[in-house]
C-alpha cells in the first residue's frame, strides 16, 4: 500500500502526541536536567589571594574538570563580602551563579550590619561546609607574653586591657567570646585587614590579634609573631604544637571559623543534587584534604542541613556575644 508524504507526517505527529501524552514531562525538569550547560559563576566576596579565593579556585578546577563546564572565579570584595552576598542572593536560582563565603558573611554580618541586603538564612540554599580552621592567637615575636595565660592575667591588671588588632568584626567576636570566658579584657584597635595587623604586632603598636592562620603562618616560622593558642576544640593541622584555647585552661571554648558554598534559595533539585554530589566527591579526594590543611583547614562535607544549622546556630552565639559586649550594629 502506497501513502504519500503527507500521510506519513500526519502518523508521526499522532504517534509523538501519543507518546507525549503517555508520558508526561516537565518542560523545566527536562531543561534542567543537563546542568551545567554553560558556564558557571563562582562568586567571592574577598580580593584575590585570602583562603576563601584560594579555596574558590581549587573547587573551580575540579569542578569544571568534573562537569566539564567553565567555573569561573569572580572576585566582588567589599562591605565584609556584604556585596557579593546580597549579590548572589538576587541571583536566579538556576545553579549559574555561586558564593563562596566566610562564616563572617553569613553568621557576623546579620548581627553587625543594618541593612545588609540578603538574609542568610532564608535566601540561601547551603551546599557544602567547605571547611573549618582556627584563628591564632598570636603576638610579636619579643613579646614579653609566652603563654595565653600570661597574657591573660596581665590584661585584666591594666584599666583597659591590652591592645587587640582586628582585622575583621567576626575575629573581634571570637576575641569577646573568649574574654567573657576568661576575663581577660581588651581594648579593640581597628586595622583594615590581617596585613594591617600583622605589621603592627612587629612593631608593637598593639599587644595581640586574633588572626587566620593561613595570613600568620610565614611569619610565625619566620619567627616574627608568637603563637600562642588556636580558637578550634582540636590543635591546627599546620600549627600542631600550638595548644588551642582550652588546653590553655579555658575549658569548652571552641570557636572555628569557616567557608561554605551556598546558592540562591529556590535552587532545582537535581541542580542541587549535582552541586551536593559533586562537591562530596571532591572534598574527599586526597589532594584536595591536603590543600585545605596546607590553609590550616579541616576539609567539610556537602550536608546541606547540617550548615542550615549551623549557620543559624552561629547567629544566635554571635547576636549574644555582641549584646554582651555591647557592640553597636552599623
Amino acid at each position: 500500500m502506497f501513502f504519500s508524504m503527507r500521510h506519513w507526517r500526519r502518523l508521526l505527529s499522532a504517534s509523538a502526541a501519543a507518546l507525549a501524552m503517555a508520558v508526561p514531562v516537565s518542560v523545566s525538569a527536562a531543561a534542567d536536567s543537563d546542568y551545567p550547560n554553560q558556564p558557571v559563576r563562582i562568586i567571592v566576596g574577598f580580593a584575590p589571594g585570602g583562603t576563601n579565593d584560594i579555596v574558590a579556585r581549587t573547587l573551580a578546577k575540579k569542578m569544571q574538570d568534573r562537569l566539564d563546564q567553565p567555573f569561573v572565579v569572580e572576585n566582588r570584595p567589599g562591605a565584609a563580602s556584604a556585596v557579593a552576598g546580597a549579590y548572589v542572593a538576587r541571583a536566579k536560582p538556576d545553579g549559574y551563579n555561586l558564593l563562596v563565603t566566610s562564616s563572617g558573611g553569613l553568621t557576623v554580618n546579620p548581627v553587625l550590619m543594618d541593612n545588609l541586603g540578603y538574609d542568610s538564612k532564608a535566601d540561601y540554599d547551603p551546599i557544602a561546609l567547605l571547611g573549618t580552621f582556627p584563628l591564632v592567637v598570636v603576638t610579636g615575636a619579643d613579646s614579653e607574653f609566652d603563654s595565653l595565660q600570661a597574657l591573660i592575667e596581665e590584661s585584666k591588671t591594666r584599666e583597659y586591657g591590652l591592645n587587640h588588632g582586628v582585622a575583621t568584626t567576626s575575629f573581634q567576636l571570637v576575641a569577646e567570646a573568649m574574654a567573657e570566658q576568661s576575663g581577660a579584657k581588651f581594648e579593640h584597635i581597628g586595622y583594615r585587614g590581617s596585613g594591617p595587623v600583622i605589621e603592627a604586632l612587629m612593631k608593637n603598636e598593639v599587644d595581640v590579634a586574633f588572626l587566620d592562620s593561613a595570613a600568620v603562618m610565614n611569619h610565625i616560622e619566620g619567627g616574627f609573631l608568637k603563637a600562642l593558642a588556636v580558637t578550634t576544640a582540636e590543635r591546627s593541622p599546620v600549627l600542631p604544637e600550638v595548644p588551642t584555647i582550652a588546653e590553655a585552661g579555658i575549658d569548652g571554648y571552641d570557636a572555628p571559623i569557616w567557608t561554605a558554598f551556598v546558592a540562591p534559595a529556590g535552587l532545582p533539585e537535581d541542580v542541587a543534587k549535582t552541586l551536593h554530589d559533586t562537591l562530596n566527591d571532591i572534598l574527599a579526594e586526597e589532594d584536595m584534604t591536603y590543600r585545605l590543611h596546607q590553609l590550616g583547614m579541616t576539609p567539610g562535607d556537602a550536608d546541606g542541613q547540617a550548615l542550615r544549622k549551623r549557620i543559624a546556630d552561629d547567629i544566635i552565639r554571635w547576636q549574644e556575644v555582641a549584646q554582651r559586649a555591647d557592640i553597636p550594629k552599623n
